[in-house]
This record gives structure tokens, sequence and C-alpha cells, in this order.
């Protein structure tokens, strides 16, 4: 490769026409992409909606139908931001209808999953009644 460059580099000395050439080619290529400018990817983290927050506000049904109304890089963002989506299946998928129901069914899953610990009122109140007499009775 080093060769490569020297070879140019000489020619560019003997030639003026090819070292314009070069010139210009080289710099198209710096300007293409200019530091500091903010990718498409830093926008649409910027807009990814609190999908918890919009399932309690709207209820499955209505969440459902408002996901399938988004876009799809944001659908897909969706899902790499929550990891939702382990295994990658859902990388290549362009309905959103499809990415939205996805969605739907894996928040679900993790909000029943967290079900499991919430304990009821009445078992509560139950619980810290026969809790707080059997601990005054020992004082």
């Amino acid at each position: 490769m080093r060769k490569l460059v020297d070879l140019i580099s000489d020619e560019c000395k003997r030639n003026p026409g090819f070292s314009e050439k070069m010139d210009a080619l080289l710099s198209d290529f710096s300007k293409r992409r200019e530091p500091g400018k903010k990718s498409n990817k830093s926008k649409i983290l910027e807009t990814i909606p609190d999908i918890y927050a919009e399932w309690y506000a709207r209820g499955e049904i209505n969440f459902g139908l408002w996901l399938s109304e988004q876009s799809l890089p944001i659908l897909h963002a969706v899902i790499r931001t929550h990891e939702l989506d382990a295994k990658n299946r859902t990388g290549k998928w362009k309905e959103a209808k499809k990415l939205a129901d996805f969605i739907v069914e894996k928040l679900r899953a993790r909000l029943s999953r967290g079900n499991a610990f919430i304990r009821g009122e009445s078992r509560d109140k139950g619980r810290s009644g026969s809790n707080n007499e059997s601990s005054a009775d020992e004082n």
C-alpha cells in the first residue's frame, strides 16, 4: 500500500494536471462528511416515546393502534432501546402492524411478569396487621 502512495506522489510531482485531479478528488472526499453533524439515529433516539407511559395512558388495545401509526424507524428504535428482540428477528421486518403487534406482545409479557410480585391490598392489610400484633406482643 505504501508503494502505491509513493507512486501517486511521484506522479503528482511530475504531472501538474494529475496533481490537480488528485486534489479535486481528495477535497471532495473530505467534504462528504462534515464533523459535528448529527446523524439520523440520534434524531430518532430523541423522539422515541415512553412505551410504558403510553401503555398505561391508552390501554392495551389503543396502545396497539397508536403503535401501528408510528414510523418503521421509530418502531425499530423502540425494540432496540427496550431490548425486546434478543434474537433480532424483527430487524428486517417492514410492516408497522407486525412490529406493533410484536411490541405489544413483549410488553404484555413483561408487565404480567411484574404482576407476580405485586400483592393485593387485602392480603397486605391482613399480613401487616398480624405482623404488627405479634411484634407488639414480643416487646
